[in-house]
C-alpha cells in the first residue's frame, strides 16, 4: 500500500529550483509562477501566474488557490516575487502553514525609512541614503532604487534630468566594489551560514543596468570579512525572527561590507548548495521554520558551482523541436514567444575554479543562442519568404 506523500504548495516569480529541491524532499508540489517551464512540470503541478503576484483580486484569487489545490496540499514556501505580498501571505496563512518568514517582515523590509532605521539601530553599515533626489552630483554616482522589487529590476542610476521617485523610491550612493551575497538557515533565534557568492549583473541592459544575471558560490572570504557577516546575520535574526533559508547581499568597501539588500526567502544562489544536500534544501527550510535547525555539511569537492541567467536578445517564438543540453534549465515550451530582454532559460556550470566557470557560462551562453535564436531567426525567415 502506497502512502500518500505530503503536498506542498510554492509560489515565486519563477519556482523551478525549489520545486526540485522539494521534490527530491520527497514532497508534492504544486506551484504557481510565472513560467511553468518544460523542467518545471516534468517535478510539479504548475499553474502560470503571467500577470504577476499584485496584479491579482486578491479574494477571488486566494479562493481559486484554496479551492483548486490538491487536498494534501497542507503547506505553502514561497520565493522571490513576494515582497510586496504580506497582504496575499496573510490571507493565505488561514488555510496553510507558511514555512517562511513572518508577513511582518516583509512590511519592514519593504518599508525602506523602516529598514534603514533598523540598520541603524544595529549598527549595520550600508551605502548613504537619501529619500529626496540627490541633484548636483556626478554622473552614475547615485542610484535610484524602488523598495520590493527583486532580482535588480527596480534599480538604476539616478539622473536628475529623467529620474522621478514615488513614495516607494528612495537613492542610494553607489559603491563601485564586489558584489556578494551571505546565504543562510535560521531557526528565529540560531543560524548557520551556507556559503558566500559573488553576483553578476546584466550591465549591458541599459533600461536596467543591475538585473541579476547570476551568480557562483564558494566565494572565499578573509576571516575578518566572515566574522563581520556573522554578526550582522546574528543582529538580524534577533532582530526579525528570521527563519528558515534567506540571503543578505553587500558590496565590498575595501574590506568592510556594506548591506545593500535583505533576501527574506530563498535566493536564486541556493541551487549552488543542492548538491551538498541528497534530499534538498527545501526540506530543511521547512524544518528550521518549524524550529530545527539543521547542520550545514561542509563543501564535499573543490568543485566551484555557477549560474547564469539568459536573457532574450530580441522577440522571437521558440522553435518547435530543441536539443536542450543538460546544463540548461528553466526551457520554455515550444512555441511560447519569448519578448526580448526577458529571461529566455538558465545556465549551470561546475568546474575546479571561478574562472573556468565563468569561462564555461560564457562558452554556454553562444551555445544556446546558436542553438535557439539562430533557428528561431531562420523560421521568421521562411515565413516572410513564402
Amino acid at each position: 500500500m502506497s502512502v500518500e506523500r505530503e503536498g506542498l504548495l510554492i509560489l515565486g516569480n519563477s519556482g523551478r529550483s525549489m520545486a526540485e529541491s522539494a521534490a527530491r524532499g520527497g514532497y508534492q508540489v504544486t506551484v504557481l509562477d510565472w513560467f511553468c517551464d518544460q523542467d518545471m512540470l516534468a517535478v510539479a503541478d504548475c499553474w502560470p501566474v503571467s500577470q504577476g503576484f499584485m496584479q491579482q483580486d486578491l479574494d477571488i484569487f486566494v479562493e481559486e488557490i484554496v479551492t483548486h489545490l490538491p487536498k494534501q496540499v497542507t503547506g505553502l514556501v514561497f520565493g522571490a516575487g513576494l515582497e510586496t505580498s504580506s497582504a496575499l501571505l496573510n490571507s493565505l496563512s488561514k488555510y496553510l502553514l507558511i514555512y517562511g518568514n513572518d508577513p511582518g517582515v516583509f512590511e519592514i523590509l519593504g518599508k525602506p525609512r523602516q529598514f534603514f532605521s533598523l540598520l541603524n539601530r544595529l549598527r549595520i553599515p550600508y551605502p548613504e541614503v537619501s529619500f529626496y533626489p540627490p541633484y548636483l552630483v556626478e554622473d552614475k554616482s547615485w542610484l535610484i532604487k524602488r523598495a520590493g522589487s527583486c532580482g535588480g529590476q527596480g534599480v538604476a542610476y539616478f539622473d536628475s534630468q529623467h529620474s522621478a521617485a514615488d513614495y516607494s523610491c528612495y537613492y542610494q550612493k553607489y559603491i563601485p566594489g564586489e558584489v556578494l551575497s551571505v546565504l543562510f538557515i535560521a531557526d528565529s533565534k540560531r543560524h548557520r551560514v551556507i556559503g558566500y557568492n559573488r553576483l553578476g549583473v546584466e550591465t549591458a541592459n541599459s533600461p536596467a543596468p543591475f538585473l541579476y544575471r547570476g551568480a557562483i558560490g564558494q566565494k572565499t572570504l578573509t576571516d575578518k570579512l566572515r566574522r563581520q557577516l556573522d554578526s550582522i546575520i546574528e543582529s538580524l535574526v534577533a532582530a526579525l525572527s528570521l527563519r528558515g533559508i534567506n540571503g543578505i547581499d553587500f558590496v565590498l568597501n575595501e574590506s568592510d561590507a556594506l548591506v545593500i539588500d535583505v533576501n527574506p526567502r530563498p535566493p536564486a544562489t541556493l541551487e549552488l548548495y543542492e548538491h551538498l544536500l541528497t534530499d534538498g534544501w527545501i526540506k530543511h527550510h521547512i524544518e528550521a521554520c518549524k524550529g530545527s535547525l539543521p547542520v550545514v555539511p561542509m563543501l564535499g569537492s573543490p568543485s566551484v558551482y555557477g549560474h547564469m541567467i539568459v536573457y532574450a536578445p530580441k522577440t522571437f517564438q521558440m522553435p518547435l523541436t530543441i536539443d536542450w543540453p543538460d546544463w540548461a534549465k528553466d526551457r520554455p515550451a515550444a512555441g511560447t514567444r519569448i519578448v526580448a530582454g526577458q529571461p529566455l532559460c538558465s545556465l549551470f556550470a561546475e568546474a575546479g575554479s571561478t574562472e573556468k566557470v565563468e569561462h564555461l557560462l560564457e562558452s554556454y551562453q553562444e551555445e544556446i543562442f546558436h542553438r535557439v535564436c539562430v533557428p528561431a531567426c531562420q523560421a521568421v525567415i521562411r515565413k516572410v519568404m513564402l
